[in-house]
C-alpha cells in the first residue's frame, strides 16, 4: 500500500531508496516552498525484501505522479 500527503506536486519530487528494520522502502520528497529541507508526500507502507523491488515500486508511484501532475497542467 502507498500513503500519499498531497495530490498536486508543483515542484519535481525525488525518490528515496532505504533500509529500515530489515527491509526496503521507499519515499518521495520534494523541497519546502518556506524554511528549507523536504516534505514526504508518499511512502510505501510495504517492506520490500530487495532493494530493486522497493525502487521499481516507487518509479512506478513516481511516473504516477508526474502524470498526475501533467493532466492538471492540461486542464486548468
Amino acid at each position: 500500500m502507498t500513503t500519499l500527503r498531497a495530490l498536486a506536486v508543483s515542484v519535481d519530487p525525488i525518490l528515496h531508496v532505504f533500509e529500515q528494520d530489515g527491509g526496503w522502502h521507499w519515499g518521495i520528497t520534494v523541497p519546502r516552498a518556506a524554511g528549507g529541507g523536504f516534505k514526504l508526500i508518499a511512502y510505501s507502507e510495504q517492506t520490500f525484501s530487495k532493494e530493486d523491488a522497493a525502487r521499481n515500486n516507487g518509479s512506478q508511484v513516481l511516473l504516477g505522479l508526474a502524470r498526475a501532475g501533467s493532466n492538471a497542467l492540461t486542464h486548468q
